[in-house]
Parts: structure tokens; sequence; C-alpha cells
């Protein structure tokens, strides 16, 4: 970072005397440190939280699945025998009855369950990687409002200067208007010229306590608060690397290409996951039971049961998979795609925000140049001809330039260190 422009940092970056906050509102000092650590109560990561939450049960139950089934079971009945055309006879009653415990386990599916688990892997993974991306950009929103709000302040403060140094120069002017030296139209003007630098100076702090408003809603805070950042050690950010290297970054990290990159990896998992269905599949059992199966006088009771396997084969399978199976593959070929486009947007985006923040820097060495040119004019109109009534207007007009090209500088730095804060979350970074 070109030096010319850091160390004025220390003197007119330095946290200004800002009005106090309004409507009632508690100021807050905040710098990048503290508003990541509050981002986990943003109302979107809460969500994204709970949906990851989610898709880990769902793994834990898709996984469960594979154990064996186990089933108990039972049934009673009373058995009823009446004799007819016999008087000797008696009526015959029975209560039996039987009690069952049954199992049964996949052996082989044809890698069915194994598919699933790995498709539900994914989809955990997916989870975790939507959960990654929209910490990183409500991060990003944050820092640009904190850096919008820093902003803000500071041309707040040179407006409130401006006002007070204009205000000084209106009685000057005024006292050359009662000596015939100067026309009334410039005093008139000199007036106007405060006015709409009062009423810029109630814009801005309107704009201030908007954007205050809005960054405490993005962070889930329940109380609000006037912000005042604290961002002076934070305004030397700059990107080291080059384009190449970032953009090669950004493919193995971006958070949006991982996860078209999974979603593509889960589609060709659940190709593999319909042809596993026609495949053979193995299943052991056992059933053992107890209980009085027969209308004896005795009580005897049974014990017994079965093991065994079953396999079984579906020929339909065969002839009923075959439009699924096709409709996967497209969409295999959907997600490949639509990740080569997201690598090319990607690519546009690094180079838009790369060459963005370079301009920015380029701003900010002009900004510092006009700012002493316009400076140096200044104080040449004033020491020479201030007292000449034709050169009155040149005078206001340099100190506006002056004004302006500090406006300038502030906003270059600060688009700088949005664009590097962009550039960092888009590439992976943070």
């Amino acid at each position: 970072m070109n030096i010319k422009w850091v160390l004025p940092l220390v003197f007119l970056l330095c946290p200004s005397a800002t009005n106090a906050a309004q409507y009632g509102k508690e100021e807050k000092a905040m710098g990048l440190a503290d508003v990541r650590a509050l981002i986990h109560q943003n109302r979107s990561v809460i969500v994204e939280n709970l949906n990851r939450q989610v898709a880990a049960e769902r793994l834990k139950q898709e996984k469960s699945d594979r154990l064996p089934d186990i089933k108990l079971g039972g049934d009673g009945y009373l058995d009823n025998m009446i004799p007819l055309g016999s008087s000797e006879a008696k009526n015959r009653n029975s209560f039996l009855y039987h009690f069952k415990l049954s199992s049964e386990m996949d052996v082989y599916t044809g890698g069915m369950h194994k598919y699933a688990i790995d498709r539900m892997k994914k989809e955990h993974q997916l989870s975790e990687e939507r959960l990654q991306m929209v910490e990183q950009e409500v991060e990003l929103q944050v820092y640009v409002l904190l850096y919008d709000i820093h902003r803000n302040i500071k041309y707040q403060d040179f407006i409130h200067k401006s006002i007070e140094l204009r205000e000084k120069e209106y009685q000057r002017i005024n006292q050359l208007y009662e000596n015939g030296l100067v026309l009334k139209s410039d005093l008139l003007r000199s007036k106007l010229y405060i006015t709409d630098l009062q009423k810029d100076e109630v814009n801005i702090q309107n704009s201030i306590d908007i954007l205050s408003e809005e960054l405490c809603v993005l962070l889930g805070m329940t109380d609000r608060y006037a912000i005042k950042p604290l961002l002076e050690g934070n305004l030397e950010n700059q990107v080291v690397e080059s384009f190449d290297a970032l953009f090669e970054h950004a493919l193995q990290f971006s958070p949006m290409l991982k996860m078209h990159k999974t979603m593509m990896e889960s589609e060709e998992i659940g190709l593999k996951q319909i042809k596993s269905e026609s495949r053979p599949h193995l299943k052991l059992f056992a059933d053992y039971g107890v209980g009085k199966t027969t209308p004896t006088y005795d009580f005897d009771h049974q014990l017994g049961g079965q093991i065994g396997a079953k396999v079984s084969f579906s020929l339909s399978s065969l002839y009923k998979t075959k439009h699924e199976i096709r409709a996967q593959k497209h969409r295999i070929i959907r997600e490949k795609l639509v990740l080569t486009e997201t690598e090319e947007m990607l690519k546009n985006k690094v180079y838009e925000l790369y060459t963005r923040y370079m301009e920015s820097l380029l701003n900010i060495n002009r900004a510092m140049q006009k700012i002493e040119m316009s400076k140096e004019s200044m104080r040449i109109l004033r020491n020479s001809y201030f007292n000449q009534q034709a050169l009155l207007v040149d005078v206001l007009n340099s100190e506006t330039q002056t004004m302006e090209a500090s406006f300038e500088w502030v906003e270059a730095v600060v688009d700088s260190q949005k664009y590097y804060w962009a550039l960092k979350q888009i590439c992976g970074y943070l």
C-alpha cells in the first residue's frame, strides 16, 4: 500500500466527533472482529445451521436402515367345537396362542444401501457448504455496511468542518459587503452554500442511522444501536496475490463452486443407486416362536423356528428403471453444464473485483494528489487575492475542490477495502 496515503490515516480516518446517537439509541463501537463474532445470530445462518443438523440426522437414519429388522408379534384365539347329533359329547373349548420373534437382515442389495448412504453423505456435505457460503455472504454484507457507515461518518465530519469554515468566511464576506467591496449576490451565494451543506449533513446523518439499523438487524441484535466503526487498523488490507493466483484458489475453495461439484457428485451416485435395483438381493432371516397351537387338553407348548436365506431378482426392474436411468443421466449432464458455467461466471467476477480493486488504488493516489494541489491553490488564493472582488468566487471554488478531493479519497479507500473483502469471499479465503 502506498505510503503517501497510509500515513494520513492517523489523522483523517481517526474516529470523528460525530453527533450523538439520535432517537435515543445508544452508541456502540464495533470493529471487524466484533461483527464477525455476531454472525452466528443472523437468521439466515441459523436456518442453514438447522438444515445442516437435519441433514446430519438423515444421514444417521440412512445408516440405521442397514441394521437388521426385528419384529415381535403374536396371535391368540378361542377354539370352540360344538358336537351335533350326540347328546353324550361335550363342547370343547381351547384357547390357542402363539408368540413369534423374527428378524431379517440385508446381506447384499446390489449396493443400494451403500449408494443411499453415500448420497446422504453428499447431502450433508452440501448442507455444510451452503452454511459456509451463507456465513461468508453475511460476513461480507456486515463488512460492507460497516465500511459504508465509516465512510458516511467521514463525509459528515468533512461537511461539518466545511460548515464551520464557511460560516467564518460568511462573516468576512459580510464585512466586505458592508464596506462595498463585494456584491450582495456574493453574500447570498455564500449563505446558500452553507444551507446546502447543512441539508447534506442531515441527509448523511439519516443514512448513518439507516445503515446502523440495517447492520443491527443483519446481526440479529435485539437492541438497536448507533454503530461507530473501529476500522483504523483494518484500512490497510491489500491484495498481494495476482489474478491467476486468486482464480486458482477460487477454483478449489469457492463456496458456490464446491456446492455445484457436490451436487454433480450426488447425481452420479444417484445413477449408481438406480442401477443397483436391477441386481440380485440376498437376505438372511430367522423366526422363532412359542405357543399352544393345537387344541389339546394337556396344555403342551411348542417351541421352534427356522433360519435361512432369501434370494430375489427383480425382472421388472430391467424395464421399469430404463427411463429413470436416462433421466438421471440428463441430470448429470445438466449439473456438468451448470458447473462449467459457474466456473466461467466465477472467473469473470474475480476479474471484475480484481480490476476494480486496482482501480481504487489508482483513485487513492489521484485523490491524494488532488488534495495537495487544491490545498496549495487555496493557500495561494487566500494569501494573494482574497480581498479582490473578482477572485472571491475562485476562493470559494478552491475550498470546494479541496473538500471534494477529500471525499474522493475516503471513497477510494473504502472502495478498496470493500473490493478486498469481496475478493476474499468469492475466492474462499474467509
